[in-house]
């Protein structure tokens, strides 16, 4: 396979990318989920449950349009992980010698580039913003030739299970509504890892130290009220 459609990198922020955690698929392309655009960068966090299970999710793909997905193998403290395989499937991909690789059928016309798991797990990456670290998987950089339906396929080889993540699209969100809710981006990717979130509690707790005691300081910074004096003049 050619550099272009399948590399390994060298790592990558999870920043950036919108988290999505959704239930499991279907294990067919009439059942399979849908996800957002290829276009704008997600991360999918998910897990094989069980031996031989399939998950299958789609998407619509314009002609031309650039399919990116990357593998990347959480480390997780207590273990559970999985480094399954997955494939883009697509209509006319220029790629195409793949299709027996899947475990499932593909109707005519339709074609795949698959991502083996990797042989080998060397140095895990730091995520900067979450402090979860993980392994970069393969990942899968292609074209579509023709518009329609586009598939992400995962499945384990060797029966594994366990959690995993894909990151798709190549785009930055660059709305503001993204970057406001980083914190709890931060509390959902901590959670899912397995992580300490005590770090959000001993921030809440400071936000609310330091917002005490700026009120006392506003307050003790007011004047004090004076009483006013009524004098009253009789009648000569």
């Amino acid at each position: 396979m050619n550099n272009s459609a399948l590399s390994i990198l060298a790592g990558v922020d999870l920043a950036g990318s919108l988290p999505i955690f959704p239930e499991a698929p279907g294990n067919s392309l009439p059942t399979s989920l849908e996800l957002g655009n290829f276009r704008k960068k997600h991360l999918l966090f998910n897990r094989i449950a069980y031996p031989g299970q399939i998950h299958v999710y789609h998407t619509e793909c314009r002609a031309g349009e650039r399919l990116r997905v990357q593998m990347l193998v959480p480390v997780l403290p207590m273990g559970g992980a999985v480094a399954p395989a997955f494939a883009v499937v697509a209509q006319s991909l220029p790629y195409s010698a793949d299709v027996q690789k899947l475990p499932l059928d593909l109707p005519a016309g339709y074609s795949a580039v698959v991502a083996p798991p990797p042989a080998e797990l060397v140095t895990p990456a730091r995520d900067m913003l979450t402090r979860a670290d993980y392994y970069p998987g393969p990942s899968i950089d292609t074209r579509t030739l023709v518009g329609g339906r586009c598939y992400i396929v995962v499945w384990s080889p060797h029966n594994h299970m366990g959690k995993y993540v894909l990151q798709t699209g190549y785009s930055w969100p660059w709305r503001w509504t993204y970057w406001a809710a980083l914190p709890l981006f931060w509390w959902q990717i901590r959670r899912w890892f397995g992580l300490s979130r005590a770090a959000a509690y001993w921030a809440g707790a400071g936000l609310l130290l330091a917002g005490a005691l700026i009120a006392t300081a506003v307050n003790k910074r007011k004047p004090k009220a004076t009483k006013s004096t009524e004098v009253v003049v009789g009648n000569e």
